[in-house]
């Protein structure tokens, strides 16, 4: 067993779980939650939250996008250009764009969308009876679309890892 490359694929596969897996618990579990508190604690602890996530998540999908490409050549077949013509090579050039859309798809799309929303002032946000306005729903629901589309990101490069798995 090399261990180079025990070592890549372990840190890969981590770091991988850990920016999916962020994703996956922000979509089902933090953001149902705090969706249930009133607008102005939703805003405190979701500014706090996405403050962290954004910290984090900046350094673990390079992470994970750089240690694919270290894995993939230096210590994968893709040892030149033509390699990228076999089926392995395909399915891990998939894996790559789709992971670097994936990354930039929540910089250039979800971080503002949720900018914009916050940006909202309580006021107008809701309506006299208390629901979101319809200029909140239009925010939430640009940002709703941008997050199952990154989740959508996340499973086109999900199936090519396991594809590469099996050799395809």
């Amino acid at each position: 067993m090399n261990v180079g490359v025990f070592v890549f694929q372990w840190l890969h596969v981590i770091f991988a779980i850990f920016w999916f897996g962020s994703s996956m618990a922000m979509n089902f579990i933090f953001i149902p939650a705090l969706n249930r508190l009133p607008l102005d604690k939703q805003r405190e602890i979701g500014s706090h939250l996405g403050a962290v996530a954004e910290r984090v998540l900046n350094v673990v999908g390079p992470v994970v996008i750089v240690l694919g490409v270290i894995r993939g050549t230096v210590f994968g077949p893709i040892q030149s250009l033509d390699a990228l013509t076999s089926t392995y090579g395909v399915t891990w050039l998939i894996a790559l764009i789709a992971a670097l859309a994936t990354y930039l798809w929540a910089k250039v799309q979800i971080e503002p969308a949720l900018a914009r929303m916050n940006a909202i002032p309580i006021d107008q946000a809701l309506d006299a009876d208390g629901r979101p306005s319809p200029a909140m729903l239009a925010a939430i629901g640009v940002v709703k679309r941008n997050a199952m589309l990154e989740l959508l990101g996340f499973l086109v490069v999900f199936t090519c890892m396991m594809l590469l798995r099996f050799g395809y």
